[in-house]
């Protein structure tokens, strides 16, 4: 996988179609200032940047937060609570896709574009309705069409994610599709798998299946478990991820605009402000998990030099505690922070997952779990485990100890089995997957997450996010209408959306 350079990436706002624009699009064609072609591999490019979680969704920043992997203890440069606000849209990013579509026209390889469009497709509206609920879809990026739609209606969450559902089918045929007129070939502008269309069709399975299991309480409506027996039971036609070699992830190096974010450069100014959650970091000392010690360093109060391996001194912060006295122990060295060796002695840190081969395992355990495939769930359980032991580089003879501790080996095809399979599965999303370990947190309760004076949402961690404001600047009447149907008018974070209920 080549290094990802975002100097490299350009970013088009030229020729974007802003999705609530009034202008046509034959008019900007027409203008002899604008530019009126761009080759589809920019636009790859510019999507990938988005898709990757680069901005403030990516590793040690607030989703991680908020995933209570970590926690800040200087009000200055941020807080705990869990008011949150209003989510972003990413029209915008699909207004790319759009236009990537359209310059692929007529290429001889435009099969493989067009099937990595329906992903980004299928990507994104699951990205915006998981946060908010309804969404438009059918009428959206429709502000350019020949009879212009600015003001899109919302379709309700069910709908979106039929669609959504059929846009990654699609997606998988077309690739082989892809594959079968032009072989793996060269997808120029792909800084995630280097055009490798084989990894590609592997990772767009491997997020079908995130998303239908992200569908577990809606089985009835959409016959989730039917779907995920479909795609498991037929990997030539649904392949998989293989290993953590399939990864798709960001990689970082010593280049300004892509260094990871714990670094040398920036170590006076926030390593003792990021301290390692508890939520997360207790889950490590209950089961005497070697991944803790990749992680994070030991609380000098409590370190005990003749017993350096001591899961005493590995002290987390609760999220939910006060930052004024969070600050005064964390000044005490009574708290873990994140490893200095692993995060602060170079610019590459680790590489961020964003759809990785430890959530597929995890996924597919569940599956078995819940009765809805065959199979044995404890292997995958342990694959999923023993993925992400490897993606930290913990010696095979340390896995091998790990998988006998009474509290690992697997209960079985029951709540604890489960349980156990979700844990993990949240240990594995560790500062990787954007808001993934929250997102099934939401759907199973499992963490337990920290509640405590921090909170300021009365005591409750929110089912969602509120709609743009711009939305109720220029989409009122549509917005207003989809508040009504879903949540008695009121754009409450407290409020639980169909995906939930």
């Amino acid at each position: 996988m080549k290094t990802y350079n975002l100097k490299k990436v350009l970013i088009l706002l030229s020729i974007l179609v802003l999705v609530f624009s009034c202008t046509k699009f034959d008019d900007l064609v027409d203008d002899p200032n604008k530019a009126t072609s761009v080759p589809p591999s920019q636009l790859l490019s510019e999507v990938l940047s988005v898709l990757n979680n680069i901005g403030n969704d990516g590793a040690w920043e607030e989703p991680q937060r908020d995933n209570q992997f970590w926690v800040i203890s200087f009000d200055y440069y941020g807080d705990q609570d869990y008011n949150w606000g209003a989510a972003s849209y990413r029209y915008n990013t699909l207004s790319n896709v759009i236009a990537m579509e359209k310059e692929a026209q007529g290429l001889d390889n435009q099969d493989k574009y067009e099937a990595l469009a329906k992903f980004f497709k299928a990507y994104f509206f699951d990205y915006m309705t998981k946060r908010v609920g309804d969404i438009p879809l059918s009428e959206a990026l429709q502000a350019s069409a020949e009879t212009p739609i600015t003001q899109p209606k919302y379709d309700d969450q069910q709908s979106v994610y039929v669609a959504i559902l059929d846009l990654l089918e699609a997606a998988n045929d077309q690739i082989t599709t892809a594959k079968a007129q032009v072989g793996t070939s060269d997808i120029l502008g792909d800084f995630l798998y280097d055009g490798d269309l084989d990894k590609w069709q592997k990772a767009i399975n491997v997020f079908h299946l995130r998303v239908l299991m992200s569908l577990s309480k809606r089985n009835a409506e959409l016959n989730i478990a039917s779907k995920i027996n479909t795609i498991l039971t037929n990997p030539t036609k649904y392949p998989l991820f293989s290993g953590i070699e399939d990864n798709m992830m960001r990689t970082f190096s010593d280049e300004q605009g892509n260094r990871y974010e714990l670094n040398p450069s920036n170590y006076g100014f926030n390593r003792n402000r990021n301290i390692m959650g508890a939520t997360y970091l207790d889950l490590l000392k209950t089961n005497n998990d070697p991944r803790i010690y990749i992680v994070a360093d030991p609380a000098s109060f409590y370190y005990d030099a003749n017993n350096p391996l001591s899961l005493n001194a590995y002290i987390g912060a609760k999220t939910g505690d006060d930052q004024g006295q969070m600050q005064v122990d964390s000044d005490a060295g009574k708290y873990s922070y994140p490893n200095e060796d692993r995060y602060y002695s170079n610019f590459e840190g680790e590489p961020y997952i964003q759809i990785g081969y430890s959530e597929q395992e995890f996924i597919i355990a569940e599956a078995i779990n819940r009765g809805w495939t065959s199979g044995d769930a404890e292997t995958h359980y342990i694959n999923g485990i023993t993925g992400s032991m490897k993606f930290y580089g913990v010696a095979q003879a340390d896995i091998d100890t790990f998988l006998t501790n009474t509290n690992i080996i697997y209960k079985g095809d029951n709540t604890n089995g489960l349980n156990q399979i979700l844990n993990q599965k949240y240990i594995a999303f560790f500062n990787n997957s954007g808001f993934e370990a929250y997102f099934n947190y939401r759907r199973t309760g499992v963490p337990t997450f920290d509640i405590g004076p921090a909170n300021k949402n009365g005591g409750k961690i929110p089912l969602r996010w509120k709609y743009p404001q711009s939305e109720f600047e220029n989409n009122a009447d549509n917005v207003n209408t989809a508040l009504n149907s879903q949540y008695g008018g009121t754009d409450d974070i407290n409020e639980a959306m169909w995906l939930i209920k």
